[in-house]
């Protein structure tokens, strides 16, 4: 006997075949449990004097605090079915607004892009056509300034206004409509771009309360000239319309060319301003790809009622689970501390006697055909020369009934006996000239299979080995 054989190895896979092979009991467990869940769930909500969208503790939200040193702390917090809804109503409301802020904002920059746009392709437009933009350093331009002095004829009214009307009436009259598109159409200025040049070809400067100065500006003497004429209407129109307040005037104050300076500063102006164009439009499109949109709401209102099958369906579910755990710790302990043998190996390993055969790996698990030839054969060569050969078992005759047999038939018209006692004496077994141990798996108690071989090695009978029925 091997004294250093002290424990039983479990095999799990081994343990996993038994617990499986009682699935029937699992289930009728599971079904038991699932409905005794189911039911109390049931009568928890259909038989409840507390209306169930007022039962507290069944849903869950999160309410935001505001701490002392100004961070927010979220905590979760168990209510009932109303105030769930009034939790997710404002959650969604603050989110459709939220959204809501941001579309407006987006399509607020995109409105200013495209106004900008508009903006560029005029200014390149200007930078294209424009008069004096395009002047080469080299060429000439001419420039006249005309200075125009009202006297007011009313002199002992007195002045209220900071200036007299006369320059306001001059500063919208140079912008006209009318006087525009006349100067564009004969200078051939596209329509478009048509108030930007005017305007710095005819430029309006006040140099006191009751005196400016009209400037004109061109390429070509006929292009000053033309403007001269316009020049003398405009004094025309306002003697016409102010002869009885003011007595107007002007003289011609300079004539020669536009100072080198002034048209340096121009360009200078022209290209810093498409410039601040295009840096405004990035700056645009980066305000617009930097818009923090909310997270995405993706919560759902839960309906009071499919929450209440909801509930129905998990708890059954519950009691499947619960049942089943149960029915696997019932088995399981009855598999690990019932005693009985369950490793084929485990006497062997034990009292280092030959394994002859395992017909069945458990009570649970069907015969090996394999094992059975095994048994057949074994029995057929180790007794060829045995006169009498005594089957020893702890176990009733119905238990190794299969195993039995085939040692018969395997020894039938041999010259073996095969002797069958149980229990058995010594008297029988000191006759027999070997000993074949028929045990089974699962049914064999090992402490009483343990003693009886015990008690055969003590007596020296020739155990030729052992076998699994």
């Amino acid at each position: 006997m091997n004294d250093n054989i002290e424990d039983i190895e479990i095999d799990l896979v081994r343990l996993f075949k038994y617990l499986l092979s009682k699935y029937k009991i699992h289930l009728i467990l599971a079904v038991i449990f699932s409905l005794l869940f189911f039911s109390y769930k049931f009568y928890k909500f259909e038989f409840s004097e507390v209306p169930l969208e007022e039962i507290n503790k069944l849903f869950t939200i999160e309410k935001v605090t505001n701490l002392p040193n100004g961070q927010k702390k979220t905590e979760k917090e168990k209510v009932n079915y109303k105030l769930y809804k009034q939790n997710f109503y404002a959650k969604q409301s603050e989110y459709e607004t939220a959204l809501k802020g941001i579309e407006f904002q987006r399509q607020k920059l995109e409105s200013e892009i495209s106004n900008l746009r508009l903006e560029e392709q005029k200014q390149n437009e200007y930078l294209k056509s424009s008069i004096l933009y395009n002047l080469p350093d080299s060429a000439d331009s001419y420039q006249r300034d005309y200075i125009f002095v009202c006297t007011d004829k009313l002199a002992n009214k007195k002045e209220q206004a900071d200036e007299a009307p006369v320059i306001d009436f001059a500063k919208e009259y140079i912008s006209r409509k009318e006087l525009v598109e006349d100067i564009s159409k004969h200078l051939n200025i596209p329509v478009n771009i048509s108030y930007l040049q005017i305007n710095e070809l005819i430029t309006l400067r006040k140099i006191s309360k009751n005196a400016f100065v009209i400037s004109t500006k061109g390429n070509s003497t006929s292009d000053v000239e033309y403007l001269k004429d316009k020049v003398e209407h405009f004094d025309q129109k306002l003697n016409s319309i102010f002869r009885n307040e003011y007595q107007i005037s002007y003289t011609q104050s300079y004539i020669g060319y536009i100072d080198s300076t002034f048209l340096s500063q121009l360009k200078i102006n022209a290209d810093n301003r498409l410039r601040d164009i295009v840096s405004k439009i990035e700056n645009k499109k980066n305000e617009i790809a930097n818009l923090q949109e909310p997270a995405p709401f993706e919560e759902k209102l839960i309906d009071l009622s499919t929450y209440k099958y909801i509930s129905y369906i998990k708890f059954a579910l519950i009691g499947i689970a619960a049942g089943i755990f149960i029915s696997l710790c019932i088995f399981g302990c009855m598999y690990l501390f019932d005693g009985n043998l369950k490793d084929s190996d485990y006497l062997q390993k034990i009292f280092e006697i030959k394994k002859i055969a395992c017909i069945h790996d458990g009570d649970f698990l069907p015969k090996n055909s394999n094992e059975e030839k095994k048994l057949s054969q074994a029995v057929e060569f180790l007794c060829k020369d045995k006169s009498k050969l005594s089957i020893v078992s702890t176990l009733n005759f119905d238990d190794i009934q299969e195993a039995v047999k085939i040692v018969e038939n395997v020894l039938q018209g041999s010259k073996t006996e095969v002797v069958i006692r149980q229990p058995f004496e010594i008297k029988d077994i000191t006759v027999c000239d070997a000993v074949l141990i028929l045990e089974k798996l699962d049914i064999t108690d090992v402490d009483t299979a343990i003693s009886e071989i015990k008690f055969l090695k003590d007596i020296n009978c020739n155990i030729i080995g052992i076998a699994y029925a």
